[in-house]
């Protein structure tokens, strides 16, 4: 009779220990498995720093006063926008018949059928005049330009003739920028002429 007491509390505490550990599971499996937040509706404003705007300020170049050669340009500059032409001489050369000299030059420049050699002279480094000389210049030379330089730059501003052995006449255009000066001079009886072409910057002195 005892052993049957002894087997139905052993069963009776079997059934318990059973209904308890399913219940320690639901409770555990519920803890881990809360489902989660929403999530939420409001989408987040990305924050959006102020515009802010750079202003680049150019500084046009100065007009061309011969070719591509315009006043305060460098050496490197000016032999650069006279590629195959312009060239540095191993030593500098005197302008004819004028204070100074340079060593940057076109040996051979030919317009409207005439050959110049021109010449450009820098102060310190910076273009401030350019001197053509013709080559061999022809009767016409002188006339053809001052009516080029006419047509150009209006009337000329001034003039001067000279009459000694030689005949020598000055044609000046003034400017704001520039002067240019057309030198004639002819020596009939000798078969001599000579035809000058210069410009000047508005600092040269």
């Amino acid at each position: 009779m005892m052993w049957v007491m002894t087997i139905v509390q052993m069963r009776h505490r079997f059934v318990l220990g059973s209904l308890v550990v399913p219940a320690a599971v639901l409770a555990a499996c519920g803890t881990k498995e809360q489902p989660s937040p929403p999530p939420s509706t409001q989408a987040a404003i990305p924050s959006v720093a102020p515009a802010t705007t750079t202003t680049t300020t150019t500084v046009p170049s100065p007009p061309p006063i011969w070719r591509a050669a315009r006043w305060g340009m460098t050496k490197a500059e000016l032999l650069a926008a006279f590629p195959g032409e312009a060239q540095q001489l191993a030593q500098p050369t005197e302008f004819p018949q004028q204070s100074g000299a340079t060593d940057v030059t076109i040996p051979v420049y030919e317009s409207d059928g005439a050959k110049f050699r021109v010449l450009f002279g820098f102060e310190p480094d910076a273009l401030n005049r350019v001197h053509l000389s013709a080559i061999k210049p022809a009767e016409a030379t002188c006339g053809d330009l001052e009516r080029l330089l006419t047509e150009k730059h209006s009337a000329p501003s001034d003039r001067s003739t000279t009459q000694t052995n030689l005949r020598t006449e000055q044609i000046v255009w003034k400017r704001p920028d520039q002067t240019i000066t057309l030198a004639c001079a002819e020596a009939l009886g000798l078969g001599y002429r000579s035809v000058s072409l210069d410009y000047t910057g508005p600092n040269t002195r």
